[in-house]
């Protein structure tokens, strides 16, 4: 069940599930109105990056770092998801930020397949040839890195960490831009136009920086920490969200409210007082949720991997909360958590995806709240446009009672769900839910069935047409109008196909041609004692799959130049997520095929072929 609210400048608040705040749209709040107040002490770079920063940890925050609702954590899977160099990463010292860049030796190789493999390798020789004439006397095996601390005056100060061969090759190699000045010391200076760039040598490395004042404290030796970071990602940074000044933070998250209150204070002239009220507390629980991700994130991490070997690209990102605070306690209780209702799920399927939701009794009066105040803005919504008074009564009435299920599941602390789409030998869609109650969904399908059929509705519907595992299971078959479109009949055939079974602690429906069977099998997948570790989120999307289910629909010529570009099966999105000690990470993988078909499709469409 998911309801949007959105006003007239874009903000937009989202409610699903029992109605608990799913995400908070802080961007749309102007960040203008509160830079201002930062903008005689921070650099625009800097402001940038802290506001950047404070969004993402809010948006991390909650641990399993996708969008969740304030009051819920996720579970654990037993396969270990690493990131490398963020579990073995320091938080001690001020580093705000620490940036790592693979080898050269390692980066520029991927850079170059990643171009190849995307139509544009022959292009990758004027990148790898400007790099190669700038970077003699770089240590082309070692990694580069970054560091941004704060001045005492709460400036940014950014070092650039070279690994050096050859320093006299270096130097050599930038006369084009100026000569480098011997300071004296290991240190140097250099102009370029307005500005001035210092660098101090030690041992085997070179820092690299604005301001002189930044390399006083330049660390001995980098190198251990950037290696782990560059140990398999090509690009990866951390913030370590702790060494941001208190009175940095705080005035950040005052300006944030202040941006808040002005946009409800600008939306209310289009809003009704029940709307205005629900989201005022809606915004007021966002902002504490805010608020507290912000003070109670350690650091987080960003990583980004080409992979040549493995044929794919890894997008990595994670983050830890504060030891001790409420978001690391309910993280830490969720290792255990195992799925009941994944068993059905498997990789070879177009679309597969689970997903484990837990949330916290302390956060039960947080949600309620919610869940009223959205009640309020959602039948308000219905009575404006639905002008017979009786018809509206029953919408809500039966909405109320969907509502009261799903408050109900949360309220038991855990709610799994999972997804499977496959297309072969038709397309056919599967999804599981958990409830608190199966037999009051089975009850409120009566009465919807009850009402079509006093209504005269063209459906078929059969309840209670056989049991399955100890389900009982109900069918519905609603035909398609004379004059529906072909496309759809070949999806569907002439009737859309429903199959349902309720449990007593689930619900699964099911829709296609091959419904009943496919919800059959769905449920001899899940049933016995059957426990697979749970996992926050966990997607499979098989493009070649789709592909080829959108050409026996309709030949497409994109779609043409897509199929062609695959091969040898490297054709998998990917999602995983999983819970660590104070946090979460999480990785996006993405096979090269699809970034073949991608760029195939695209050469299809500029070349005049059509267009999906």
């Amino acid at each position: 069940m998911l309801v949007s609210l959105r006003d007239s400048s874009g903000a937009c608040w989202r409610l699903q599930d029992a109605f608990d705040f799913e995400f908070f749209e802080v961007g749309l709040f102007e960040f203008e109105l509160f830079e201002f107040e930062l903008k005689e002490r921070l650099s625009m770079r800097f402001r940038r990056l802290a506001i950047a920063g404070m969004s993402a940890a809010s948006f991390l925050g909650s641990g399993a770092l996708v969008c969740m609702p304030t009051s819920t954590v996720f579970c654990q899977d037993t396969k270990a998801l690493e990131i490398p160099g963020f579990e073995a990463s320091s938080t001690e010292g001020t580093d705000v930020v620490t940036l790592s860049i693979a080898p050269l030796d390692r980066l520029l190789p991927d850079i170059t397949h990643m171009m190849r493999i995307s139509g544009a390798g022959a292009q990758s020789g004027l990148i790898t040839g400007a790099v190669n004439g700038y970077t003699s006397g770089i240590d082309r095996a070692r990694p580069i890195g970054g560091f941004v601390k704060l001045s005492s005056a709460g400036l940014p100060m950014g070092v650039l960490a070279l690994p050096i061969s050859d320093l006299d090759e270096f130097l050599g190699g930038l006369e084009l831009f100026g000569e480098a000045e011997d300071l004296g010391e290991g240190l140097y200076s250099m102009n370029l136009g307005p500005n001035t760039l210092f660098a101090q040598h030690k041992g085997d490395w070179l820092f690299v920086s604005t301001a002189e004042e930044a390399l006083e404290g330049a660390p001995e030796n980098p190198g251990s920490r950037i290696e782990k970071m560059a140990a398999k990602n090509d690009l990866m940074f951390e913030v370590n969200v702790q060494n941001i000044p208190d009175e940095l933070v705080d005035l950040l998250t005052s300006q944030m409210r202040t941006g808040f209150e002005q946009a409800m204070e600008a939306q209310s002239g289009d809003l009704s007082d029940a709307e205005i009220e629900a989201n005022r507390v809606q915004g007021e629980q966002a902002m504490k949720s805010l608020e507290e991700a912000i003070t109670d994130t350690d650091r987080f991490v960003f990583g980004l991997g080409i992979h040549p070997k493995d044929k794919n690209m890894t997008i990595d990102f994670g983050a830890q909360m504060v030891e001790g605070s409420r978001y690391a306690k309910q993280l830490g209780s969720m290792k255990t958590m195992m799925s009941k209702l994944s068993g059905h799920i498997a990789d070879s399927n177009a679309i597969s995806a689970k997903t484990m939701t837990l949330f916290a009794p302390e956060d039960a009066a947080q949600m309620q709240t919610s869940v009223d105040q959205g009640k309020k803005v959602l039948f308000s919504q219905i009575d404006d446009q639905i002008n017979n008074p009786a018809v509206s009564a029953k919408v809500k009435e039966y909405l109320d009672r969907l509502i009261k299920i799903l408050t109900e599941s949360s309220a038991e602390g855990a709610v799994e769900a999972a997804i499977s789409v496959s297309t072969d030998p038709s397309l056919n869609a599967i999804a599981v839910f958990s409830l608190a109650d199966g037999a009051k969904v089975e009850a409120l399908a009566q009465d919807l069935a009850n009402e079509a059929t006093n209504a005269g509705a063209p459906i078929s519907v059969k309840l209670m047409s056989g049991k399955h595992q100890g389900s009982n299971l109900h069918n519905i078959s609603v035909p398609l109008p004379y004059n529906a479109d072909d496309k759809l009949r070949k999806i569907v055939g002439d009737d859309v196909k429903i199959a349902i079974a309720t449990a007593p602690k689930s619900v699964y429906l099911s829709v296609g041609k091959t419904a009943e069977a496919s919800l059959k099998s769905a449920l001899d997948a899940n049933a016995g004692d059957k426990k697979i570790a749970g996992v926050p989120a966990r997607m499979r999307l098989s493009l070649s799959q789709i592909l080829n289910f959108v050409q026996t629909i309709e030949s497409n010529p994109v779609v043409d130049g897509m199929l062609s570009s695959l091969n040898n099966g490297e054709d998998m999105i990917m999602y995983d997520s999983q819970i660590i000690e104070r946090g979460g990470v999480n990785r996006i993988t993405i096979q090269d095929g699809v970034i073949k078909a991608a760029a195939g499709g695209a050469r299809a469409g500029m070349a005049g072929q059509g267009g999906f």
